[in-house]
């Protein structure tokens, strides 16, 4: 095996689907990103044995995001580079010269998929009112009932904020009615798991001169900053890059709604003789 220690920069636009961006440095070639459970559900079924029945139950994850899908042509195509309009404070153009969607303004992006759980809305979710905390009765702002005391700053609940959920993995486990049996059987219900260690998994296919390389990531970030560990998919991947292995690490600083961009490194193990520099 060759070893290469490998660095660079990465720029990312965040895209329903995943992302789309661009390596520089020791890998180069622009990537497509996907995320676990951004198009399609991903739905395990269990079932629990219990005294006179069994529970059957659906463990349901998906990623709930008003990011845009991702366009048919990819952004950094023929030398463009989507951050000169974010330098210049213009719409972006690989949209067509549309704006943000709605409700991801103030939401970072996130790179390989999009904003990192975290992301603060906005505005006030439907349903509750500008002004004030969640709870107060219709038609008074928002505001306590009586005998509570003053509201807490917008956004907050217990010193907590919580209008911050824009671009997310909703994991829910539900009962399976028609597969429950015994006492069970015809029985409903749901729980959302709030899991405070979850990382976002998915994959990267990057599109370099020596062969295609895929990259599975786990992420997680802040409002401001997204970071993940990565490993080589050798047996999926082409050209030198076949049979690799290794491990990454990248850093992005993100811009609401749609831009991420930081640094790369880590060390991959090459099969095939690696690229002159």
């Amino acid at each position: 095996m060759h070893e290469m220690a490998i660095s660079g920069e990465i720029k990312t636009i965040a895209v329903r689907e995943g992302s789309s961006g661009v390596f520089t440095g020791s890998i180069e070639g622009p990537y497509q990103g996907y995320r676990f459970g951004s198009t399609t559900p991903d739905e395990r079924e269990f079932t629990i044995d219990a005294p006179n029945g069994t529970i059957a139950l659906l463990l349901r994850q998906q990623i709930v995001t008003p990011l845009p899908p991702r366009p048919a042509e990819h952004p950094f195509a023929d030398g463009r580079d989507p951050f000169e309009d974010l330098a210049a404070g213009r719409p972006p153009t690989w949209l067509g010269g549309g704006g943000p969607p709605p409700g991801a303004h103030g939401g970072p992006p996130g790179a390989h998929g999009g904003p990192p759980t975290g992301a603060q809305a906005g505005g006030p979710p439907p349903g509750v009112q500008a002004g004030g905390p969640p709870g107060g009765p219709p038609g008074d702002g928002g505001g306590p009932p009586p005998g509570v005391g003053a509201p807490e700053a917008p956004g907050m609940e217990g010193g907590q904020e919580i209008f911050k959920r824009v671009h997310y993995m909703e994991a829910k486990l539900h009962v399976v009615p028609e597969k429950s049996t015994g006492i069970f059987a015809g029985a409903t219900g749901e729980m959302e798991i709030f899991a405070p260690e979850y990382k976002m998994a998915g994959y990267s296919l990057i599109n370099t001169e020596h062969g295609d390389l895929k990259l599975d990531f786990l992420e997680k970030g802040t409002r401001e900053l997204l970071e993940a560990d990565l490993s080589v998919d050798g047996e999926n991947s082409t050209g030198i890059w076949k049979n690799a292995r290794g491990e990454l690490q990248f850093s992005l600083t993100v811009t609401p709604p749609f831009y991420g961009r930081g640094p790369y490194s880590g060390t991959i193990w090459l099969e095939n003789e690696p690229p002159a520099a």
